[in-house]
């Protein structure tokens, strides 16, 4: 719609300014006066919506559903976007792989794959300060031999599973998101990310650093969470209620129930934004803007020491912000992208016959 209201401003904005609209050349000079006030509004209006053209243009996608030729949803997918022709750093390319922390277990295995092919790899996981300093890694892993014999103290048993789970995690969000693995048939991050790779690099804020920041800022996961409910809210108010509960109802009992729920989820997930959720007034907030500040701060210790190929492994809420830093700060620029599957979003058998209709 956005798009069709732009092209019909252009195409009336021309219209009058190539004197398609323009009167009579017997026209008295205060006929002429007023043209001339219509086509100077006419420029005005085609310039406004030519850069309101590009705006939507740079705008850029890093998940998303894609469709077959019927338009019917098919996969959720995330990008992997190649920055390149860095002056600062000439030669080095640092692709940005985009995450959403629960994915079939193919998905895993194409990003491990992908993993093994740079220099470095920079990954996020908000971990304890002493986790980091003994080379201890999400999933219960280990960065050099013997980190794992060295014993951190904690009060309790439950103090122990919940530093394991959430704090050598990615955030506390994605605690969340494990209630939905089971219910969606598909397997969570920390399982399928081989995180014991020589070559992976902790690139984010301490849990101590995540910590202070939210506190400096008077943020707080309840704010969070309540910023992300209303948000939720106002999304859910353009649809039917009753329609969504049918919906899922029709989802569940279906035969193919576990796809169904997935295009269902794959809707909110790919709608989410995660990042502006938690934003701030002054549109920035500890999970995105500062976990960003410290993660390229480790890509640029990493160029300073010569790495040519490097790959940063965040949230896909995280890269608009990450792109645009990388490219006002380090002089990256966007050189390519394609797009990975996380979730198929039909069988094999549905998508044949969607096809054959």
């Amino acid at each position: 719609m956005m798009k069709m209201r732009i092209s019909f401003v252009v195409m009336l904005s021309l219209a009058l300014l190539s004197g398609v609209c323009s009167p009579s050349a017997t026209a008295d000079p205060g006929q002429q006066e007023a043209s001339a006030k219509l086509k100077r509004k006419a420029r005005a209006a085609a310039e406004e919506a030519a850069a309101a053209s590009e705006e939507a243009e740079e705008e850029q996608e890093y998940i998303r559903i894609s469709k077959n030729e019927k338009r019917l949803a098919e996969a959720l997918q995330t990008s992997v976007v190649t920055m390149s022709d860095s002056e600062r750093f000439p030669g080095a390319t640092v692709d940005l792989i985009g995450a959403i922390h629960l994915g079939e277990p193919g998905y895993y295995e194409e990003l491990n794959s992908l993993f093994r092919s740079y220099d470095v790899l920079l990954y996020e996981a908000v971990m304890p300060e002493e986790a980091v300093k003994l080379g201890l890694r999400p999933g219960g892993g280990n960065a050099r031999p013997g980190a794992r014999d060295v014993e951190i103290e904690v009060e309790s048993d439950e103090d122990e599973e919940a530093w394991s789970d959430a704090k050598v995690g990615l955030t506390a969000i994605s605690v969340l998101q494990l209630g939905m693995k089971d219910a969606l048939g598909l397997e969570f991050q920390l399982s399928g990310v081989n995180y014991q790779a020589g070559n992976f690099v902790h690139a984010d804020m301490t849990a101590e650093e995540f910590e202070s920041s939210m506190r400096r800022r008077g943020e707080s996961f309840a704010q969070m969470f309540m910023q992300e409910m209303g948000k939720s809210i106002t999304q859910s108010q353009d649809q039917n209620p009753l329609a969504m509960n049918l919906d899922l109802m029709i989802s569940a009992l279906a035969p193919d129930r576990m796809y169904r729920v997935r295009r269902i989820a794959a809707v909110q997930l790919a709608k989410a934004g995660e990042g502006e959720a938690f934003a701030g007034p002054d549109g920035t907030s500890t999970i995105i803007t500062e976990r960003n500040i410290k993660a390229l701060k480790v890509l640029e210790r990493e160029l300073d020491g010569g790495k040519k190929h490097i790959g940063i492994f965040y949230g896909a809420g995280h890269l608009a912000d990450m792109e645009k830093r990388m490219t006002d700060e380090f002089g990256f620029q966007r050189s390519n992208e394609v797009w990975l599957t996380a979730w198929q979003l039909r069988t094999n058998q549905t998508a044949a016959a969607s096809s054959d209709k």
